[in-house]
C-alpha cells in the first residue's frame, strides 16, 4: 500500500485518496478498508495527512522505509547503459568535459538538478586542493511544485551555489561506487529539509577524487535516480582510470 501510494504521489504532486487508489490499482476492497490501511500506515508515520485533503503523503520516514524495504534494486533500462557507455567513451579525455558529461546525463535521466565535482590537488606534499564543480538542470527543479515558494528554492540554489555547505551534505566516508540518500528531515540543516540528496563517490581504490548527485525535493523516483547516479559513478571512475593511465 505505502508503495502505491508513492508511486502515485510521484506522478501527480497530489495527496492520494483511498477512492483513487482502489480505481487506479482495481482492488477488490472498499475504499473504507483501503482508508484503513492508510491510517494504520499514518499511525506508523509512513504517512501524513494535509489539512486541505483527504489525502495521504509519504513521509520522509515512508521514503526511508521504502528504500530500504520496498524498493525493488535501483538501475536505469538497459538501452540507456548503452548509450550512456558509447557517450563517455567518445567524450574527449578531458576532465572538464566528463563533469560536465556527467552533470548533464544526471540531469536529464532524473529531471532534476545534478551535480558533478572533481577534487584536484594542487600542492602534494601541503594537502592543499581545489573542488572543481559543475552543475545542470537547476532551471528543471525550479519548475516542480515543491519549488514554487521563495524560502523553499532560496534553499535549493544555497546548496548548489555555497561550497561550504554542498562541502557539509558530500558524506566524507563514502567509497567508490557506494551511493548515500539523505531525505528532507534526515538534513542537519535546516535550509536542505526540504530537498532530498543522492550523492555517489568515484574515483581510484587508492581514493575516490569526486561525486556525482542529484538534488531534487522529497517526492523522487529513488528507483531512478539512485539507479543513475550508482551507474554515471561507475562510469566516471572507469574514465578517470584511462586517464591517469
Amino acid at each position: 500500500m505505502l508503495h502505491a501510494v508513492i508511486r502515485e504521489h510521484l506522478a501527480s504532486a497530489r495527496p492520494v485518496a483511498s477512492a483513487e487508489l482502489v480505481r487506479r490499482y482495481r482492488m477488490t476492497v472498499s475504499s473504507a478498508t483501503v482508508r484503513n490501511e492508510l491510517a494504520a500506515l499514518e499511525q506508523l508515520g509512513l504517512l501524513t495527512h494535509p489539512h486541505t485533503s483527504s489525502g495521504r503523503v509519504p513521509t520522509d520516514l515512508g521514503y526511508r522505509y521504502f528504500i530500504e524495504a520496498l524498493m525493488p534494486q535501483p538501475d536505469i533500462r538497459p538501452e540507456e547503459r548503452v548509450t550512456l557507455s558509447h557517450q563517455f567513451r567518445q567524450a574527449q579525455p578531458d576532465m572538464g568535459e566528463w563533469l560536465r558529461l556527467a552533470a548533464s546525463t544526471l540531469a536529464r535521466l532524473t529531471a532534476e538538478a545534478a551535480i558533478a565535482t572533481y577534487d584536484r590537488v594542487l600542492e602534494e606534499h601541503e594537502v592543499t586542493w581545489t573542488r572543481e564543480i559543475h552543475y545542470e538542470g537547476i532551471d528543471q527543479i525550479l519548475t516542480q511544485p515543491e519549488f514554487q515558494m521563495g524560502e523553499r528554492v532560496r534553499g535549493v540554489l544555497s546548496l548548489l551555489q555555497d561550497r561550504q555547505l554542498l562541502s557539509q551534505v558530500l558524506p566524507g566516508s563514502l567509497g567508490e561506487g557506494d551511493v548515500a540518500v539523505s531525505i528532507g528531515s534526515e538534513h542537519a540543516l535546516e535550509p536542505l529539509r526540504p530537498l532530498s540528496v543522492v550523492i555517489g563517490r568515484y574515483g581510484h581504490r587508492e581514493g575516490a577524487v569526486g561525486y556525482v548527485g542529484v538534488v531534487g525535493p522529497t517526492r523522487m523516483d529513488y528507483h531512478r535516480t539512485i539507479g543513475a547516479v550508482r551507474y554515471v559513478g561507475t562510469l566516471m571512475s572507469d574514465v578517470v582510470r584511462a586517464l591517469d593511465g
